[in-house]
């Protein structure tokens, strides 16, 4: 155990290295989801409020869209993260790192997606929460959950960018897979829309992205949308998590034994 916390460490030291290593990115970092989060808002805010899904007015508006948001950045974190590896480290011997290391390969995997989110989505969830503040959401009854909706968000990401790092190594170029999984996670999550609004077969499509029940939960605990029930969500988000961590399991195997048999010293 020790030495896959230190496999994860050095991950996201490697990582703040490489790609923050100006104060420009860290600007970035702030600029470019709070302009992406302007852009949604301001999409919705000149129709009219008429209490449908629960919310009355602007600050209700502004408070779904920011935990839907807030939750969505880290998702997305991820799956940037994990495309970036069949793009830049792959060309430069990561793939050989994992293969040829005594490092625990699952350890690595998390640790490179840990390291993303740690990096890139902070200083957002600071702008989310002073959004949530500002809109009243927040009281004294739930501001003692704070720590654990993060902490949900943390877990959760983590496990669904091992599992997509592990999926970018069966090819060097992936892009087409960061489309995939991006657009419906955002459309059928619940991030920016309802997803009571959708028809059946896409509330069935909703529960396969584990980000659906994290911003349930989120807006469960913030009283948002009348939600009644957390359970199920739950219990949702468990099994989702689990079915992904056997997912990652399983294909760290495969491509090592897919490895054995048709890889080289050099891949590329």
């Amino acid at each position: 155990m020790k030495k896959s916390l230190l496999v994860i460490k050095a991950e996201i030291l490697k990582q703040q290295r490489h790609d923050y290593h100006s104060a420009f990115i860290w600007f970035s970092l702030l600029v470019w989801p709070v302009l992406g989060f302007m852009e949604v808002y301001y999409s919705y805010k000149p129709f009219e409020i008429t209490g449908y899904m629960g919310m009355l007015s602007g600050k209700e508006l502004l408070a779904f869209l920011g935990t839907g948001y807030m939750a969505y950045t880290c998702f997305w974190s991820m799956v940037q993260n994990a495309w970036s590896m069949a793009n830049q480290e792959r060309k430069g011997g990561t793939l050989e790192i994992i293969f040829l290391t005594p490092a625990n390969r699952l350890a690595m995997c998390y640790g490179k997606a840990l390291g993303a989110l740690v990096q890139e989505v902070w200083m957002f969830c600071c702008f989310c929460v002073f959004i949530l503040i500002y809109t009243g959401t927040i009281g004294f009854d739930n501001l003692v959950m704070l720590p654990f909706i993060f902490f949900m968000l943390i877990i959760s990401s983590t496990v669904w960018g091992g599992m997509l790092n592990t999926i970018f190594m069966f090819s060097r170029d992936a892009s087409i897979i960061m489309d995939v999984f991006d657009t419906p996670m955002v459309l059928f999550s619940g991030s920016r829309i309802p997803v009571g609004c959708f028809p059946q077969w896409a509330k069935m499509l909703s529960l396969i992205f584990p980000l659906t029940y994290c911003i349930n939960i989120m807006r469960f605990v913030l009283n948002l949308q009348g939600r009644k029930e957390w359970i199920g969500d739950i219990t949702g988000l468990a099994v989702c998590l689990s079915v992904m961590i056997a997912i990652t399991l399983v294909l760290i195997r495969k491509i090592e034994q897919h490895n054995r048999e048709t890889g080289e010293l050099q891949f590329y």
